[in-house]
């Protein structure tokens, strides 16, 4: 485990850029030193591709993708594009990119009918090779002879058993079918629930919104008991997180991507006790949050904010914060009176900003006492090139060290990480979901890329912050979770819901229950086929009010990552091309 103390007060951004300078000025250095010397594929992977991130292993994607993924890297060494006969490059068609941003997008097709939209950030690409065309031409075979082909790379297992200590149900609600919620909160005081609705208008080149795409990107506020509508409200992008607040709920919003120049993700606390909502803004111009808390961390008896946002990038300027907003002790003076819209910042005299880590990729944290010192740490997930599972310890005095657990090949994709004591021996343990693949699960003509090492994975904090891996659990594309005791037996269970699964499947698997037998050993369940679909949230919450703490799912029918007829397949029949927004797993436990 490396470990490294940090200014949380300190950025990071200027000092990766010039690394990124240095080691370009090296490769190039050794490149021509070098002249007409034959390098290797190992060598050439040394040289080059470990710049960003650790050297690829050829069994990390399929045979089919390789190509696409090296063509992509080939960007960040200056090749042209044109290195490889069987594949073709295209211009993105106007209406995905109406305006150029930072990133240069293609699409890229080969003779086997696959295609691919690509977009490398323009900032790293540099204008001249720093590789011959042999040399890339062999890179690209090294991968190709030692991969598998997709098919071999597949999870293969029959269907999990049904679950018997739950009861899914499809409750009635005034929610329209076919949604993307990307959150769901339930207020069990007020017996209410609010749905974040989205339709991902950011994936337009420059944030520009798509024809058509203007229907959703809202909360809308229902009664649990009686299903009805009470509130409904726009926001401005993406509504990814919920917390409860006092007054009503707490909304982290995405923001856009490709980003805009000035971010537009967003944290808002909006109430409904009146005649007309109110919305009072708290934070706003970051790029892509994704994530955030309410946690006293600093000890001085109020509640701070720690919030991640994810950005877009590869370095310390792909505008990835992990940061703690500490309340001030006129927080709650100021909070009274603020606008529903505030200049990129915080709301002033009510927060300030302390920046932990400005690394990229920040996709992930909890909050948790790791070593038992009495004050709150963080545990952070990094996903882009560097895939990382850090730590950073709280030091008592507004700053904190980085401990980094473990670091794998980009193709891990982490999504989420959470923190429980899943042993029960006073240690907080750390579950780590990896299964983002946006590259494609054999989605129509999109080039195959399932991947074996997505999981879900248990790591066992044995004390002194050294954690080892005790359970594994392989699945496609896992992407959220809830941690809780459902069965009351005194210790902790998981589900997890997929986003990415393996569509060649005739039933992909979407939501598996992990039931905790004791000593990391968890027996994985599943429910019935009737009320199969893909999922992006999960919340753990009691809806029927019997005291027992049910899961809520919400619908992932996200634009261009879901097959476009996984709605009419035979695992939907029966239901007229409709899925429900929400479902319940109502706990009998």
């Amino acid at each position: 485990m490396n470990t490294y103390r940090i200014n949380i007060t300190t950025g990071l951004r200027s000092a990766l850029v010039v690394a990124v300078a240095l080691f370009s000025g090296v490769a190039l250095a050794a490149a021509s030193e070098e002249g007409e010397k034959e390098r290797s594929a190992l060598e050439l992977v040394e040289s080059h591709c470990t710049r960003c991130h650790l050297a690829p292993n050829p069994e990390d994607l399929s045979r089919e993708y390789w190509s696409y993924a090296i063509h992509y890297m080939g960007n960040y060494i200056g090749m042209k594009g044109d290195e490889f006969e069987d594949l073709t490059v295209s211009p993105v068609p106007p209406d995905w990119e109406p305006q150029k941003d930072y990133t240069k997008r293609y699409i890229l097709s080969d003779k086997l009918g696959y295609m691919r939209d690509l977009y490398p950030f323009k900032p790293y690409i540099p204008p001249d090779p720093e590789m011959s065309k042999a040399e890339f031409v062999r890179l690209r075979k090294y991968f190709l002879d030692n991969a598998k082909s997709w098919p071999d790379m597949e999870i293969k297992r029959a269907k999990q058993p049904l679950m018997k200590g739950f009861t899914p149900v499809i409750p009635k609600l005034d929610l329209e079918p076919n949604a993307l919620v990307l959150a769901t909160q339930v207020d069990e005081k007020r017996r209410r629930l609010y749905v974040g609705r989205s339709v991902i208008d950011d994936w337009v080149g420059g944030g520009g919104r798509r024809e058509g795409y203007d229907k959703w990107d809202d909360v809308v506020v229902l009664d649990i008991d009686s299903g009805k509508r009470l509130a409904r409200v726009d926001v401005s992008s993406d509504p990814i997180d919920f917390t409860l607040t006092e007054t009503g709920v707490r909304v982290l919003t995405h923001g856009r991507f490709p980003m805009t120049k000035v971010g537009i993700a967003a944290l808002t606390d909006w109430e409904f006790e009146g005649d007309k909502p109110r919305a009072r803004m708290l934070v706003n111009g970051k790029q892509r949050f994704v994530k955030h808390h309410l946690y006293d961390m600093n000890g001085d008896g109020i509640d701070d904010i720690v919030a991640n946002a994810f950005g877009d990038g590869i370095f310390g300027d792909a505008k990835s914060e992990l940061a703690i907003y500490y309340g001030t002790p006129q927080y709650s003076k100021v909070w009274q009176d603020a606008p529903a819209d505030i200049p990129p910042g915080m709301l002033p005299g009510a927060l300030r900003e302390s920046i932990v880590s400005e690394q990229a990729g920040l996709i992930s944290s909890s909050i948790a006492d790791f070593n038992k010192d009495g004050k709150p740490d963080i545990v952070a997930l990094v996903a882009q090139g560097q895939q990382q599972l850090l730590v950073f310890t709280n030091n008592g005095d507004e700053t904190f060290t980085r401990h980094l657990i473990e670091e794998h090949r980009p193709s891990f994709g982490g999504n989420e990480v959470s923190a429980a004591d899943f042993d029960g021996d006073g240690n907080i343990d750390i579950m780590v979901l990896n299964g983002d693949n946006v590259a494609g699960n054999h989605i129509g003509p999109i080039v195959p890329a399932p991947r074996p090492q997505h999981s879900v994975r248990i790591f066992k904090n044995n004390g002194n912050l050294n954690f080892t891996k005790e359970f594994h659990y392989p699945m496609h594309g896992a992407a959220r979770s809830v941690v809780h005791d459902f069965d009351n037996d005194g210790d902790m269970d998981a589900a997890i819901v997929s986003l990415f699964p393996q569509w060649s499947e005739v039933e992909p698997e979407t939501f598996v229950y992990l039931e905790n037998k004791g000593d990391f050993n968890f027996a994985p369940q599943s429910f019935s086929s009737d009320f199969f679909s893909v999922w992006v949230s999960i919340e753990a919450a009691d809806v029927n009010g019997d005291n027992k703490t049910d899961i809520i799912l919400g619908l992932g029918n996200f634009p261009e990552l879901v097959p476009a007829d996984w709605l009419t397949r035979d695992i939907m029949k029966g239901r007229g091309g409709k899925a429900p927004s929400v479902i319940y797993l109502l706990n009998n436990n």
